[in-house]
């Protein structure tokens, strides 16, 4: 048997003595009929129940104003795409940077020259007139060794043979002297073609706008019907008068179309 310890015992006694004279003492009592009935006592080891306490009223939410409401409820943008929003401009000013305008379109008397460069004149001078087994033609380069387009032209007709070797020719500062290799071309190219392929060096390669000009007024004149620039300029004939007079003709009729418009 497990032993009981003493003071669980006492308490015990104490318990049933408390009971006890409870009951005896009820019963006495009830014989006056004039005391109360007893109330039950209650063990001072149970503790009184505490009073509930009282529930606080939560405050009413404040009212939301309807464009908070609705930028609330509005879908929100993803993360994914708010990156690429922000990338965009980044992206569109590194893709305007790559354009570039067209070139434009060179048409008349200088589109004939700028073929006949390529065909006849590139392998020696350069695609773009930087030179070769030819002098440079780029960068101001002719304008310094001919003045004049005339001056030019007549060069390009009668080449090396027509001037001689050893003589000068150009510019008398510039000091060029015949070496030999430059072709003949007023036989083998037209008029139309012998003055575009200068104008084109001159007014393309060498940035000179006083020829750009000159070409606009020499398509002008020959659609017009008042410049001719059929057959050729032939070596053996061709002079620096006669191809000065040619081209003034031509500046001559622009500046009355202009005038008369």
């Amino acid at each position: 048997m497990t032993e009981i310890p003493e003071h669980l015992l006492k308490r015990s006694r104490e318990r049933r003595g408390d009971l006890a004279g409870s009951g005896s003492q009820g019963s006495a009592d009830s014989g006056t009929g004039d005391a109360p009935t007893a109330q039950p006592t209650t063990p001072a080891s149970v503790p009184a129940k505490a009073a509930p306490a009282e529930v606080a009223q939560a405050a009413p939410p404040a009212p939301v104003a309807p464009y908070n409401a609705a930028a609330a409820a509005r879908p929100k943008i993803p993360w994914w795409a708010a990156g690429t929003l922000v990338l965009l401009p980044i992206w569109a000013i590194a893709y305007v940077g790559t354009l570039e305008r067209p070139p434009q379109e060179v048409t008349g008397v200088l589109a004939t020259g700028d073929h006949v460069y390529a065909a006849r004149c590139a392998s020696c001078h350069g695609a773009t007139g930087g030179g070769g087994s030819g002098h440079a033609l780029s960068d101001g380069e002719v304008l310094v060794t001919f003045p004049t387009p005339a001056e030019h032209i007549v060069w390009v007709a009668v080449g090396s043979d027509g001037v001689g070797l050893g003589n000068r020719y150009g510019d008398a500062a510039r000091g060029r002297v015949v070496e030999g290799g430059m072709p003949a071309w007023g036989s083998v190219l037209t008029t139309e073609e012998l003055i575009g392929v200068v104008l084109h060096e001159r007014a393309r390669l060498s940035g000179s706008d006083a020829d750009l000009a000159l070409a606009e007024a020499i398509d002008h004149a020959s659609h017009a019907g008042e410049l001719d620039l059929s057959g050729h300029l032939y070596p053996a004939t061709v002079t620096v008068d006669e191809v000065t007079e040619l081209l003034e003709s031509a500046a001559h009729d622009l500046d009355s179309q202009l005038a008369a418009g």
